[in-house]
């Protein structure tokens, strides 16, 4: 029988916690805190590539591309999600995307240019990684744990903005564009660590009632991706269609310390 920890009842200040729950909420808070810290760190690097290269005009088009490419993505990911168990889904995807910032960091060096490429990547990795963390959690909780905990997992969401806005601007002074990519890749490499810890920890744990795998089902994939897309760049990339390209004026890194505040 689970006793109630410190933990437990410290967490039970922002959402009723039972015996045993608390630290896999805090690990899943925290897996959350740092993917939004990774993309806030490499959101500035997008600015800066597309203005400083392509122009602020072609965010409309990219926009698009992304939004597209995203389409495609989806029922494809729900194939791949068919054919894996939980734990290899989640590390092969969060590594793919940890590799294609070296790679990325790597061009960089050696000066050729991915700024529209990189605008379309970001999307991906914003919406995919997010929509993917939420079915993990969807996955470890039964319907009842998740109403009540998912309130304290979100919390990780703004902490994660709020720190990755703050962090970038300083790196994006100090150590340049490039270097942010890697600091974003090690964050990514933590990620996984924490993501394997929570599903060894839950591993034991069977949800009969709930369906079941949810994270392995295509439907249940674009049923959790929905839910996550509010707080997803795919919002930000529909207002950039709607509003239109910005002026010509915003450019290089004045835009970019824009973006930053």
């Amino acid at each position: 029988m689970n006793v109630r920890t410190s933990l437990d009842r410290l967490l039970c200040l922002f959402a009723p916690v039972e015996a045993g729950e608390g630290l896999t909420a805090l690990l899943l808070m925290m897996n959350l805190f740092l993917l939004m810290t990774a993309y806030y760190v490499i959101k500035p690097v997008r600015e800066a590539l597309i203005l400083g290269g392509a122009g602020p005009e072609i965010k409309a088009y990219a926009g698009a591309a992304a939004a597209l490419v995203f389409v495609v993505l989806v029922p494809l990911y729900g194939k791949v999600a068919s054919r894996l168990n939980r734990l290899r889904l989640i590390n092969g995807v969060t590594a793919f995307f940890a590799s294609n910032l070296v790679v990325f960091y790597e061009l960089g060096r050696h000066n050729v240019s991915f700024g529209i490429v990189f605008f379309v990547w970001v999307g991906l990795f914003n919406l995919m990684l997010v929509a993917q963390f939420w079915a993990f959690a969807n996955d470890v909780y039964t319907q009842q744990q998740g109403k009540r905990l998912f309130a304290i997992i979100g919390i990780g969401s703004s902490l994660g903005a709020i720190f990755g806005a703050g962090v970038a601007g300083r790196l994006f002074m100090t150590a340049g564009v490039y270097p942010m990519l890697l600091i974003a890749a090690a964050l990514l490499g933590v990620c996984m660590v924490v993501s394997n810890w929570v599903h060894y920890r839950e591993s034991n744990c069977v949800h009969p009632m709930e369906n079941d795998d949810l994270l392995k089902s295509a439907g249940g994939f674009q049923l959790v991706f929905r839910a996550a897309s509010e707080e997803s760049l795919l919002v930000s990339l529909l207002d950039d269609l709607r509003r239109g390209s910005p002026p010509e004026s915003e450019r290089g890194c004045a835009s970019v310390t824009e973006s930053l505040s």
